[in-house]
């Protein structure tokens, strides 16, 4: 899993829940997919979840629609940056926390109708 910052502060992060962001500011060497699962810093110093919804723009600098999931402690975000497998009970864990994103997600919806 890949670590990006971006110039956001939290409030700005989440309160749409996306982000479009170009790849040359992602400072990663390879493209990112569809699917792809990121942590994401913002300029507080906060982790976030996040996952490539769509990829967009020219051939030469992709832009990538990132949906935001939750807030990470800095110990999730360390397990979920790491190439190990998590143990059972830490994936569990990171499920329930994935769900909490999703569900703080839904809730933004329904307060703008």
């Amino acid at each position: 899993m890949e670590l990006v910052h971006v110039r956001l502060t939290m409030a700005d992060l989440v309160s749409p829940g996306r982000v479009v962001l170009p790849h040359t500011r992602t400072g990663l060497s390879q493209p990112l997919d569809v699917g792809d699962e990121l942590v994401v810093t913002d300029q507080d110093g906060e982790f976030h979840g996040a996952t490539v919804i769509a990829v967009g723009g020219d051939g030469a600098d992709p832009q990538y629609h990132l949906k935001i999931g939750s807030r990470l402690p800095l110990d999730l975000a360390a397990q979920r940056m790491t190439d190990v497998d998590l143990e059972p009970e830490n994936a569990g864990l990171h499920e329930v926390v994935d769900l909490l994103g999703e569900l703080r997600g839904m809730l933004r919806h329904i307060d703008r109708t």
